[in-house]
């Protein structure tokens, strides 16, 4: 890592590598409930930007960000059907990315007329969309996962860093009893440094296991190239924390490039409840009006700037404190952490290895050797350890 011969993890515009390999994957966009049928939206991912929209029948669909006449934003305009007409002079696309009716032209002139357009498809409360070129894989899907669990999104979250700042945290436990002291100690959870971390690459990403001291392991999974999965116990502190004691839930977490020096963090979680009345106390729960107030990128920014400490914030629940605490330390690293003088140890393991597969795989790809084929993580992976 850090040596001349390393490959650039960190830019992702069309044409770069890691970019390229990015593209690759299928990468969710957007929270689905947040766009409604009939509605169009500017979106800039990896220093690309696109048009993305929902049909009147419910489709979402994503096509280039501007109109092929002169070049103005799409997204300005109006959603028919399950085509998109330009704001300017009315050009209307279909979601093929064709011409379908231009005002005033030849009748001819429309099928000579195609702007780019990227499969895409609704799944887990999400929107993804294929951005690369060449043939496209199958959406992963979790069937396995998310047979009989709610689905609960997480709300999405703009940071301006990397999104390596954030993919190295991923598999990172030796921060939480620090970085989340505050937030643990509130409910009552006493976190401890792993007596031992095990990284191991297998056929999903990378397997991190912690050892613990009062003999249990606990794992989580990496999964290439930018998400990761994690299992924990269903912690809810209020009225119904005693009823839904015994839920857990399955975690997925992505970290998408909005451009060099900005992340869109997207997470869904699976929860596991036995019983119906279980099931529905929850869904009453998490439909509630979601959090006023600064929000936690603003409350970070403050600690950052010093005019805040995290020990002092007193109106942030337990979630939106963890995000302040972890926003603090990721974008604390700046917009681009630099590499060349970080310090690694022995509690780094996972951090060296994702980087390590990272680097191996653009190298292919620029050589034009296969890259590996990731498999899709399965609930059974787990084997009961949590």
């Amino acid at each position: 890592m850090g040596s001349e011969n390393s490959v650039d993890l960190y830019r992702t515009e069309p044409g770069s590598l890691a970019g390229r390999y990015l593209r690759s994957f299928w990468q969710p966009l957007y929270r689905a409930k947040d766009l409604p049928a009939g509605e169009a939206m500017p979106l800039r991912i990896m220093s690309e930007d696109f048009t993305l929209y929902r049909g009147q029948s419910g489709a979402p669909h994503v096509v280039a960000f501007r109109c092929a006449h002169r070049g103005t934003q799409l997204s300005a305009g109006w959603v028919e059907d399950d085509c998109i007409r330009c704001f300017y002079h009315g050009w209307k696309y279909d979601s093929s990315g064709q011409c379908v009716e231009q005002p005033g032209e030849d009748a001819s002139f429309k099928s000579k007329i195609k702007i780019r357009s990227y499969p895409t498809e609704e799944y887990l409360g999400l929107i993804f969309a294929f951005l690369g070129d060449g043939a496209v894989p199958a959406l992963p899907r979790y069937s396995d996962l998310d047979a009989g669990g709610i689905i609960d999104v997480l709300l999405s979250e703009e940071w301006p860093c990397n999104y390596f700042n954030r993919l190295d945290n991923l598999g990172d436990p030796v921060h939480v009893p620090f970085t989340h002291r505050e937030s643990r100690s509130r409910i009552g959870i006493d976190v401890v440094v792993p007596d031992q971390l095990i990284a191991e690459e297998n056929d999903v990403g990378i397997k991190l296991t912690r050892k613990l001291a009062v003999g249990k392991s606990q794992a989580r999974y990496i999964l290439m190239p930018n998400m990761n999965h994690l299992r924990h116990p269903l912690r809810i502190k209020g009225a119904i924390a005693n009823e839904l004691k015994e839920g857990s839930v399955d975690r997925f977490l992505w970290r998408v490039p909005i451009d060099n020096d900005r992340c869109l963090g997207l997470g869904v979680d699976i929860v596991h409840l036995e019983g119906e009345d279980a099931k529905k106390k929850f869904r009453e729960f998490s439909s509630e009006t979601e959090p006023d107030g600064p929000s936690h990128v603003e409350l970070g920014k403050r600690v950052l700037q010093g005019k805040a400490k995290i020990k002092n914030l007193t109106g942030a629940d337990n979630y939106e404190l963890t995000r302040i605490e972890d926003y603090v330390a990721q974008v604390g690293q700046g917009a681009i952490a630099d590499q060349t003088n970080f310090h690694l140890g022995r509690n780094d393991i996972v951090v060296i290895l994702f980087r390590k597969i990272w680097e191996r795989e653009l190298r292919a790809l620029s050589e034009g050797r296969p890259t590996k084929q990731w498999k899709t993580l399965a609930r059974s992976d787990f084997n009961g350890q949590e």
